[in-house]
Formats: C-alpha cells, sequence, structure tokens
C-alpha cells in the first residue's frame, strides 16, 4: 500500500509539473549581453521628424496704430519649432523573457537632430496679437546630440527575431540626455554670432509598431517632456530686438521611420516550418 502511495503521488507531481516545464522551455532564450551588441541583425538606422514646443520669456515691443512702435515690455509667451529631420541608430538587447513571443528589452539609441525656431521678436499690439516683423525676423536654429537609454518590452518580430511573425510593437520608456546647440539669426551688430550650448537630461515615452515585409520594419513615436534652456542672450540685436530674453524647449515629439537591414539573415523562415528554431527540441503544435 505504502509503494501504491508513493507511486500515486510521483505520478501526481509529474502530471502538475509537465505544463510548467512546457512552458518554460516554449519562452524565447536570452543569450550574454555582449553577445547581441556584437548581433547585427538587431541593429537598426533609421530617419526621424522632430516638433518642437518651448516658451519665449523677454523683451517685447508693444505696437500701436499702424505698427507704430510705443514701449518695451517684458512678456511670456508660448512658441512652437518649425517640423525638423534627425537621424537615429540603435539596439534593443533582450534581457528577460516575458513570454514565447515577448521580452523586456534595454533600448539604447544615438539621434541627432537639427530643428529651427521662427518669429522669436514677434510684436505684440494694443489688442493683444502677435504680428511677426518683416523682414527683420529674428530665428534660431538648435542641433541636438541625444542618447535615450531605457526598457522597452517588446512583442512580435523584432522580439525573437523571426521571420514567421510578420507584424510587432514595443511601449516603453526611459530617459534621454542630450546636448543642444543653438545659433541665433541674425547675428549680433558688432558682428559676432550668438550661439549657445546646453545639456539636458529628459524622461521620454515611446510606442512603436513594425512589420516584416522581407525585412523588418519599425514606425515609431517618442516624446520627452522637461524644461531645456536652449537661448538665454542679454544681447541687443538693433532693428531686430531690444533687449534680453531666454528660449526654453519644454518638450519634443519625434517620429522615426527605421529599418533593421540585417534582418534579412533571421533564421525562421515561416509558419510551415517543421521545427520552432527558438526551441529547436520542440515541435510545433
Amino acid at each position: 500500500m505504502k509503494l501504491f502511495k508513493s507511486l500515486k503521488i510521483c505520478f501526481t507531481v509529474v502530471l502538475l509539473s509537465s505544463p510548467l516545464f512546457s512552458l518554460a522551455q516554449y519562452k524565447f532564450p536570452i543569450r550574454s549581453f555582449s553577445s547581441y551588441l556584437k548581433d547585427a541583425s538587431r541593429w537598426e538606422i533609421g530617419g526621424t521628424g522632430v516638433l518642437g514646443w518651448g516658451t519665449f520669456n523677454g523683451t517685447t515691443r508693444i505696437t500701436g496704430y499702424n505698427n507704430q512702435f510705443i514701449a518695451d515690455s517684458t512678456l511670456k509667451r508660448g512658441v512652437k519649432s518649425n517640423f525638423g529631420f534627425g537621424a537615429v541608430v540603435g539596439i534593443a538587447v533582450p534581457i528577460a523573457a516575458t513570454g514565447h513571443i515577448s521580452v523586456w528589452a534595454l533600448s539604447m539609441n544615438a539621434m541627432v537632430n537639427m530643428t529651427s525656431w521662427s518669429a522669436l521678436n514677434q510684436t505684440k499690439s494694443l489688442d493683444g496679437a502677435y504680428t511677426t516683423p518683416s523682414p527683420n525676423e529674428v530665428k534660431a536654429s538648435t542641433l541636438q546630440i541625444a542618447l535615450p537609454v531605457g526598457i522597452d518590452w517588446k512583442i512580435g518580430a523584432d522580439a525573437i527575431n523571426s521571420k514567421r511573425l510578420y507584424f510587432g510593437m514595443a511601449l516603453g520608456g526611459g530617459v534621454m540626455p542630450h546636448v543642444n546647440v543653438t545659433t541665433l539669426d541674425p547675428s549680433a551688430a558688432d558682428g559676432a554670432t550668438i550661439t549657445q550650448q546646453s545639456i539636458g537630461f529628459n524622461p521620454y515615452v515611446k510606442a512603436e509598431a513594425s512589420m516584416f515585409p522581407g525585412m523588418l520594419i519599425k514606425v515609431r513615436v517618442l516624446y520627452t517632456m522637461g524644461n531645456v534652456e536652449l537661448m538665454n542672450t542679454k544681447r541687443d540685436i538693433p532693428g531686430y530686438n531690444d533687449g534680453p530674453f531666454k528660449l526654453t524647449n519644454n518638450s519634443n515629439l519625434m517620429f522615426s521611420l527605421i529599418f533593421q537591414p540585417f534582418s534579412v539573415r533571421w533564421n525562421e523562415r515561416s509558419w510551415h516550418n517543421t521545427y520552432d528554431t527558438y526551441n529547436w527540441n520542440e515541435h510545433l503544435n
């Protein structure tokens, strides 16, 4: 009786354990961090469109009838950048499997963006309307070098490097250290170029969708938050601006079209494969 009871207990344990073992086998295996960095099939490159929002705080001309000058006043108003462009290169390194086709990944990118700001010296009329002086318009351009680093939850094709999965998606967030170089146009009256540098360290959130029509293609939206002072000048620009002002970047929205050119080397071919190549010892169900 004792033997029978012992066998019954062992049989019950095996039955309960087998589904757990099966699920464990079906998770995407995580390799060493360095091996992923050397894996060209995970590297990505693309182009970015950038739109920024900011704040102008400083001297503004007050005008009356027929745009006649009345006085200078210090005002604060919101500004928006022109649509800019940039480039991005990066990689997402899996750090933990969350399922059969999903992982947590460490996302690392290098970005270079160029944006421009128009009509920084708008005048304000007595009725509250803003007008851009023509042709004496103050503009600025900002070159940004950024290194966003964060954690993504990824599912689908690029999560496990599979050609069998035609779609994928990712949600993530992190921090983006960046360096900005902002130049005013026109320059000061003495001929000196007004250029300033600034450093920011801003949080971001992002979402992306991907598809595999022979090469992995992603569409990514990334949003940064936090104030970064781009320009703080006390110099007059005769005919353009009568006093000090600050230009602060408050947030950015980035749209990226990204390619993984070496995804053509991925091993998994199609759904009619006999074996599951990221679980090589298991037949597909």
